[in-house]
């Protein structure tokens, strides 16, 4: 059966290719043993070069072992060299488990490749002198060790990868792309490193762990940037980080609620972090909830805005009803702050009627900028429609300063739409040009007739 494996394009050494090709191509002509040597071939070659490279960076175990690759290579094509190079051979998988490249696991996986390659090249070693005559099977599951556990990985050491993790998520500079955590702490380390590095993700995100000395990073403001890689590394194993999560609920119970509200805010949209609760903890969710502080007439509380935002997450309000209780009776000035910090198709409709009652021109602007831009890619066609008539419909929105400018980035964030978003539109601007009719300076029909969103929806 022909191998067809896209991890064989993802062969991390350039050099190392053409070698696991040659491999490829010889199982699939059916010549077995070939294919079993040069996928060893393939690995020492791959595991020699790495370690060189570990060298390269000062690792005093990596330093020894290329001295001796070295002084192999010095000794050239001679019985003498041929035999230091053995040696070196030997020794590879031991010096690559202790600089951590693979786990016990992997050292044996790959061991059996080696005893597999020394019987097809060394057929006197089996009893009676049969031949040994390995299965396609045992080539086939070989390449696929070899594949997985060395060839499609960088040089990365366990320890290495997870300092370089939690250096990474205390930068001063901390901007780092889901792509970017997926790629170099997820995709490209063993399963045992990937596995360390979810769970200081979660034991952060969870519990709130000090800080290392010498960061400006609180606990709670490090728990969330781990939260965030969590939620990352969850996208792509959902059962690791449930797994690792339900492990550390007893850890987390045991912190304050004041730790619950905030791991609630962090994880709460997550369905993987509800399914580690038990119906105690989640009563005591609940009940933090229903004590969460308000606000007189001029504030309300920071902390109690962000929970409430969770409305907006459909698995938090399927799982804490409550919470979409609590939003409906806000006033309308803490729900627009609410809306702001979490967007959601969800919170559509509450945007709409945020609109349709806005009570001064400033407070229009302040609705326009910071909840209704951002809600523009949720919204259907209808959903426009909608939200351009109540805009149309309440002159502290049509005739508020910066809402011509709004509209104009409004159609930007409509752009998903397409044309459908013309019709909305064109009864738009009649309707609020219509209501200029009564004033005769044209400076102000001019500003207030929206002929910049016009201009971007025929642009």
């Amino acid at each position: 059966m022909r191998v067809i494996n896209s991890d064989e394009a993802r062969v991390w050494n350039a050099s190392v290719r053409p070698l696991v090709d040659e491999a490829l191509r010889c199982y699939n002509v059916g010549a077995v043993r070939a294919a079993i040597a040069a996928t060893w071939v393939a690995v020492t070659t791959d595991l020699i070069e790495k370690i060189a490279m570990l060298a390269d960076d000062g690792d005093r175990r990596a330093v020894e072992f290329r001295r001796k690759v070295d002084q192999a290579r010095l000794q050239g094509v001679t019985p003498a060299g041929a035999k230091a190079m053995q040696r070196v051979e030997d020794d590879v998988l031991g010096v690559a488990e202790e600089l951590e490249l693979f786990d016990s696991v992997g050292r044996l996986d790959l061991n059996r490749i080696r005893e597999d390659r020394n019987l097809c090249v060394h057929p006197s070693l089996r009893h009676l002198g049969e031949l040994y005559d390995p299965r396609p099977e045992t080539a086939r599951a070989h390449l696929g060790v070899a594949l997985s556990t060395v060839l499609t990985l960088p040089p990365t050491q366990g320890r290495r990868m997870l300092n370089a993790f939690t250096i990474a998520l205390l930068s001063p500079i901390y901007a780092l792309s889901a792509a970017h955590l997926e790629k170099t702490f997820f995709d490209q380390v063993h399963t045992a490193t990937r596995r360390n590095i979810v769970q200081i993700a979660a034991k952060h995100a969870l519990c709130e762990l000090a800080v290392p000395e010498g960061s400006d990073l609180t606990p709670a403001s490090l728990a969330d940037r781990m939260a965030e890689a969590l939620t990352v590394f969850a996208a792509r194993d959902r059962a690791l980080a449930r797994d690792i999560v339900r492990e550390l609920i007893p850890r987390f119970r045991a912190q304050d609620g004041e730790v619950h509200l905030r791991v609630l805010v962090r994880l709460g949209a997550e369905d993987f972090w509800w399914e580690t609760l038990d119906e105690a903890m989640m009563q005591q969710i609940a009940a933090h909830i229903e004590a969460l502080p308000g606000g007189d007439d001029l504030t309300f509380p920071q902390d109690s805005l962000a929970v409430l935002a969770l409305a907006g997450a459909d698995e938090c309000r399927r799982r804490m009803p409550s919470l979409a209780a609590r939003f409906s009776l806000l006033p309308d000035w803490v729900k627009a702050q609410v809306v702001a910090l979490r967007p959601s198709r969800h919170f559509v409709d509450t945007v709409i009627d945020l609109v349709k009652s806005a009570p001064s021109y400033r407070a229009a602007e302040d609705i326009g900028q910071r909840v209704v831009l951002p809600h523009g890619q949720y919204l259907t066609a209808p959903d426009l429609s909608r939200l351009l008539t109540a805009w149309a419909d309440n002159r502290q929105c049509r005739e508020a300063g910066k809402m011509p400018g709004i509209a104009v980035d409004l159609v930007t964030e409509t752009r998903h739409l397409g044309d459908a978003r013309r019709e909305a539109w064109g009864s738009f601007l009649t309707d609020v040009r219509s209501a200029l009719t009564d004033t005769d300076d044209d400076e102000y029909r001019s500003r207030y007739g929206y002929h910049g969103a016009e201009d971007a929806l025929s642009s």
